[in-house]
């Protein structure tokens, strides 16, 4: 199985077992060793270290820079990985950074030098890799609130649009000292360096001594999170060798494995989950294209990559999964698969049903949040999933189920009754940069508040209902968007549906649904609202609208972002009261926005000289709590 060792320490020790894991019982088994003896390794370079030891010629990372289909695939071994890391950590030790200095950012999609950049950042002190969708604005807050003093960027030929976002916001930021482009083919403008020919000139074994502290911190993320703003997580080598030790024992990976992964490298879905977990087992990690499967050739030529590579694993989050399995396997050879992983939300059952009879290929459902290293709960890859659970904890780790009414996190819940989720143990974070952010997050004896709602069954598995924010509170009354999502994911035609609460005066808001059809085909709502009717169980969660979007709402790595779906809910709470008290006709601006504290402002400008209705309508929003704005305007 997995293989995590280091050829630092006087003792190696291979995390081999006969018996892979397949029940609470084997997880608590491996708990009986001593913690050390399973897991010897220091930092990440000892991972490094041991895998290019044992596994010196077997591929380790392959880039897709052009496609599954065209040249330009760059292939590194274990042993070559190594180099890279150890190359890319003297340069940045070489320009000043170090366990208590600055940040290393990088603002870059996944070229062929990013990932051994982004590990040998973390080997010479801390690093950080930035969303390059980010606007401006918050790309410089967040190069200031990690102190980043070296940015890596991709160059204009690589990224043009990447290259003047780097350009405006290196002007911004006072700590910066080193800039390094990624991919540059020519001459650089003044203040830019040439990464490709800095690292070139390094030594491929380390000119230092890397810190063996395990608590050393050595990664900044920026969480990716569906609500509030981004803050900035800190996590140790010790997370990051935990959480990727326990991917491996309880997935079962090994140096047979090769995985697709179609994550992005500022998120831990791609740097733990389908990352260092494959990488320190000795595997092959696949990476589709640059930008991971935001490529719709990364998606169309998807089956096609896996039979190349003989993949054992593919992956995605439950939107990605849901285009997966739109895209017919054909003539592909998908028989090296042994299981699909997914994660970063709920996978709604329509939608793995939907894949697993389409593929052929078992959907295991795992789950972590960015200040566990991603690593929370997992369905054994050598066992059997149990659909619509994100299966048994990590090894040396605790979940607990609290009532959602003890504010006071105390009260625990029995099996099979809801609470709030919350887990300890050597994946979970130290605390975020900035020490506020901690509160109501992380407790005084350690334990993560997770803020997603779930219970655990007799046999400790655990099974997520929804997010704590989530919840559409009708009349004092919660309501899991999971049971109007799944009724509606079940009906012909739809690929995903996502509920949030639509603003009501009386029941303080009501559900509205909105609705994706699967590419080609339409969707009769007359129907779909009769069949939400009749098999949504609770009458208070039945939709009182359901609405069609071409596609949902998604942040960067594809898990679905209610904030904006909140706000289209809003839209057409005001679409529902201008059609009631002016008309169905009546041409309407609508804009939903947030005020510097956060508080959502709908300014309103109605087509219509009748005052009378304009009185009634603003009558009819005063009651809401968000602040409305309307004007009268005669067309």
């Amino acid at each position: 199985m997995a293989v995590l060792v280091s050829s630092a320490l006087p003792s190696p020790i291979t995390t081999r077992f006969t018996q892979p894991v397949k029940t609470i019982a084997d997880i608590e088994a491996l708990e009986q060793r001593p913690y050390d003896s399973l897991i010897p390794a220091r930092n990440l370079h000892h991972l490094f270290e041991a895998t290019a030891r044992l596994h010196p010629d077997r591929p380790a990372l392959t880039i897709l820079t052009r496609g599954s289909r065209e040249p330009g695939d760059v292939t590194l071994t274990h042993r070559q990985l190594l180099t890279a890391i150890a190359r890319a950590a003297n340069l940045f030790r070489s320009h000043g950074i170090e366990q208590k200095g600055g940040t290393v950012a990088f603002l870059c999609p996944i070229l062929p030098q990013l990932f051994p950049a982004l590990l040998g950042a973390q080997v010479a002190g801390v690093a950080s890799s930035i969303n390059y969708l980010l606007n401006e604005d918050a790309i410089a807050d967040l190069l200031s609130a990690q102190n980043a003093t070296v940015l890596v960027v991709a160059s204009e030929a690589a990224d043009a649009a990447i290259w003047i976002k780097a350009n405006n916001v290196a002007q911004r930021v006072p700590s910066l000292k080193t800039i390094f482009a990624i991919g540059a083919n020519g001459p650089l403008p003044g203040g830019f360096l040439n990464f490709n020919e800095a690292v070139g000139s390094t030594r491929g074994t380390l000119d230092f001594a890397p810190s063996t502290d395990r608590n050393a911190i050595c990664a900044l993320f920026h969480t990716g999170g569906t609500t509030g703003r981004p803050k900035l997580v800190r996590l140790t080598h010790g997370n990051q060798i935990h959480a990727a030790w326990s991917f491996a024992q309880v997935h079962g990976l090994d140096e047979l494995d090769a995985a697709v992964n179609g994550f992005p490298l500022f998120h831990v879905g791609g740097t733990m989950t389908l990352g260092l977990s494959i990488l320190a087992a000795g595997g092959h990690v696949i990476i589709p294209s640059p930008y991971s499967l935001r490529s719709p050739e990364a998606i169309r030529d998807y089956w096609h990559t896996v039979e190349r590579f003989r993949a054992t694993i593919v992956s995605g989050v439950p939107t990605s999964i849901a285009a997966l399995a739109e895209v017919p396997i054909g003539s592909s050879d998908v028989s090296t698969v042994r299981m699909a992983l997914t994660g970063g939300a709920v996978a709604p059952k329509a939608v793995s049903d939907r894949f697993q009879a389409r593929t052929g290929i078992t959907l295991f459902e795992t789950y972590g949040m960015t200040e566990t290293a991603a690593a929370i709960a997992f369905n054994p890859g050598r066992g059997t999933p149990v659909q619509g659970s994100v299966g048994f904890r990590a090894p040396f780790a605790k979940t607990k189920i609290v009532a959602l009414a003890d504010a006071e996190l105390k009260t625990e819940c029995p099996p099979l009754t809801s609470g709030l989720v919350l887990v300890r143990g050597p994946q979970v974070f130290p605390g975020y940069v900035d020490p506020q952010h901690d509160k109501g997050v992380l407790t005084d004896d350690h334990w993560v508040v997770t803020g997603d709602v779930g219970y655990l069954t007799p046999d400790q598995r655990l099974v997520l209902t929804g997010r704590e924010k989530d919840l559409i509170v009708r009349s004092g009354h919660n309501i899991d968007p999971a049971a109007i999502e799944d009724v509606a994911n079940a009906f012909p035609g739809v690929q995903m549906s996502s509920a949030v609460g639509m603003p009501d005066a009386y029941a303080g808001e009501v559900p509205v649904l909105f609705v994706v059809p699967s590419p080609g085909q339409t969707i009769d709502l007359a129907q779909l609202r009769e069949h939400l009717e009749h098999n949504v169980n609770e009458p208070p969660a039945r939709p009182k609208r359901v609405v069609l979007l071409e596609a949902l709402p998604v942040t960067a790595v594809g898990k679905i972002f209610k904030p904006t779906l909140r706000d289209l809910a809003v839209r057409e709470k005001v679409r529902t009261e201008i059609d009631r008290i002016f008309g169905p006709d009546t041409a309407a601006d609508i804009l939903v926005e947030k005020d510097e504290k956060l508080n959502t402002v709908v300014s309103i400008s109605v087509h219509s000289g009748d005052l009378d209705r304009t009185k009634m309508l603003v009558e009819s929003l005063a009651t809401l709590p968000q602040t409305y704005r309307i004007e009268n305007r005669s067309s």
